[in-house]
Formats: C-alpha cells, sequence, structure tokens
C-alpha cells in the first residue's frame, strides 16, 4: 500500500464573492508552477477535508481546492438559496479566472466528479484532463437507486433504509426528499440535527458497510451534516438541475478528452455499472476498479489507486507538451 502524500499547509488562501449572498474559500497547496489541478469535492454539501490535498504530488502539482457554495469555509452555510449546479459550474470559471489559469486537470468525487462532467462539456478548451472518483451521474435512476424502496440500496439494506424512511411520509424517494427538505429547515433544532443524522447514516452505510466506516457516523461534524443533508436534498429534489440523462446524450463532445475513472467495486452509493457504460463510449478514458472498496477515498486500495491516477495523468500530459 502506498498511502497518502504527507500533510501539507496551504500556501495561499482566498475569498471569492460570486454573488451578492455567497463568498467561497479557496486554497493553494503544492508546488505554484505545478500543473493546476482544481478538486471537486463530493457532496452537495461535504466540502474540503485536510486530507484532500495529500492525494496529490506536491511537487508535481498546483492543487486548487475550494468549498463549494453552502458547505465548508465558505459563507453562508447551507444556504440553499441562489445555489443550483449551473451556478456551481459559474464558479469553476471564477476560480480559474481569479488564479490565471487558463487549462488545468478537473478531479471530481461523486458528485464533483458529476461537476468535472458538467463543466467540460461547456469549457472543453480549459481542461487537459479529468480524474473522476466514484462517479455519480445525476440521473433519475441513480437518485432512485439511492433513496427509494423499490432502489438497489433499499434492497440491499432495508432495515437502515426503513429508519432513514421513518421520518417521511413514504417510501418512494420523492415523498423522502421532500420530507427531509422540510425537517432540515425546521426552527426545532433537536429534530433537525437528528433528519441530518439520520442522512449521514445512510450515506455512510452505502457507501462503505463495513463496520470501519459504521464507526465513523458519530465522528462526523454536525456542521457537515447539516451542509450535506440540506444541500443533498436541496439538489436532489430538483434532479440536480438538469435534465435526464444529460451527461450520457452529450458524450460526443468528451471524446477528445483525456479521462482517468477510479471506481471501488462494492460502492453502493454510486454503482460501477454506470461508470462501466460511460467509460466504454470514451475513447481515451481509462478505468481503475478497485477489488474491495467502496465509495470513499480513505480506504487503502483507493487510497493507492487515486495516488496512481494522479501520477498517470501528469505522464498524459507531460507526453502531449512534448509531443506538441
Amino acid at each position: 500500500m502506498i498511502g497518502l502524500y504527507p500533510a501539507i499547509q496551504h500556501y495561499a488562501e482566498h475569498h471569492l464573492s460570486v454573488s451578492p449572498l455567497h463568498s467561497l474559500y479557496i486554497e493553494e497547496v503544492g508546488n505554484p508552477d505545478g500543473i493546476p489541478l482544481l478538486f471537486l469535492h463530493d457532496g452537495p454539501g461535504k466540502g474540503v477535508l485536510a486530507d484532500d490535498r495529500r492525494l496529490f504530488d506536491p511537487k508535481l502539482y498546483r492543487i486548487i481546492l475550494f468549498d463549494q457554495r453552502g458547505c465548508g469555509r465558505s459563507q453562508p452555510y447551507a444556504c440553499i438559496e441562489d445555489n443550483t449546479t449551473q451556478d456551481l459550474l459559474q464558479d469553476i470559471s471564477a476560480i480559474l479566472t481569479l488564479l490565471d489559469i487558463r487549462r488545468c486537470v478537473l478531479f471530481g468525487e461523486g458528485w464533483g466528479a458529476t461537476l468535472a462532467l458538467l463543466y467540460s462539456l461547456n469549457h472543453r478548451d480549459k481542461i487537459q484532463g479529468l480524474i473522476l472518483h466514484s462517479l455519480f451521474l445525476a440521473r433519475n435512476q441513480d437518485l432512485t437507486w439511492q433513496f427509494s424502496a423499490s432502489g438497489g440500496a433499499a434492497q440491499l439494506f432495508p432495515e437502515h433504509f426503513n429508519q432513514l424512511v421513518s421520518r417521511a411520509n413514504g417510501r418512494d424517494y420523492g415523498a423522502l426528499l421532500s420530507a427531509y427538505s422540510q425537517l432540515l429547515v425546521s426552527d426545532n433544532e433537536i429534530e433537525k440535527m437528528a433528519a441530518a443524522k439520520a442522512w449521514v447514516e445512510w450515506q455512510v452505510q452505502i457507501g462503505n458497510p463495513h463496520p470501519e466506516f459504521r464507526s465513523k457516523v458519530d465522528l462526523i461534524d454536525a456542521d457537515v451534516a447539516l451542509s450535506m443533508s440540506t444541500l443533498q436534498c436541496h439538489y436532489f429534489s430538483k434532479n440536480c438541475f438538469i435534465s435526464d440523462n444529460y451527461i450520457f446524450k452529450c458524450l460526443d463532445s468528451l471524446s477528445h478528452l483525456p479521462m482517468i475513472m477510479v471506481h471501488g467495486r462494492f460502492d453502493i452509493s454510486n454503482p460501477l455499472g454506470p461508470t462501466y457504460e460511460l467509460c466504454q463510449h470514451l475513447p481515451f478514458a481509462q478505468l481503475f476498479i478497485v477489488p474491495y472498496a467502496g465509495h470513499f477515498d480513505c480506504e487503502p486500495g483507493m487510497i493507492d489507486a487515486l495516488r496512481k491516477a494522479t501520477e498517470l495523468m501528469a505522464e498524459i500530459i507531460a507526453f502531449e507538451f512534448v509531443s506538441d
């Protein structure tokens, strides 16, 4: 096992106003003259963690990390106003402009991988390559898989799903998301935080059911639980603000891009099948399947695969530079 790179501090931080309401926290890590890489965290609403910096070789990459609207150190916290997929895509352009970056690698995890693909569809000239971990395609069937009684996740973990829906008035994903959207803005603080914790417990369960990860639920910060649950309900109840199957319909626009996908075989949250199918339609895409891993990047096998993916992407970019 290779493991993470050593802990590292950021060498610059920025606070970028992207609307009259929202301000983003941004930090830069690694080599200021390295390959620019923009890290797009999972969620919506997860925010950046300190160990996210450690997935990348700090000698090779200029690593830019930021908390998306409504989470982490960005302000205001857990705010759903002026917070749509289109807003987040505009924020990526604003960050690249602020830092005078003309082209970069996008590294996306889960929801961040969704954003990476969506951004690349309309800004192909700005992207050198994509590294996509545990890809989420934001289709109706993906939401049904996670949040409906008839979905695959509920079929695998019916007792845990029952705990999730015990706070809702129905078992289909529309009723579930509607109920939690109300609970998470309740004036009753105890009720609100109980709903946030129940939501996060379900996400951890389907991400990796191993007891090691189940035990980490109690370690999740209450603010993180609230931002994740609130923003995910907001986005998922609106089909992530994109038309169904949008990414698959636009694949031809991505066929030229170097792309490395890394996916755990036992990721129940975002199953491997859609990633595998996507890869078959992209001639420059490579897929690393991690045999015993689930959804999270903190799993040992996943850490090794992600590090290898970032090293391979640097080699691809260096080769293209020499070829030009």
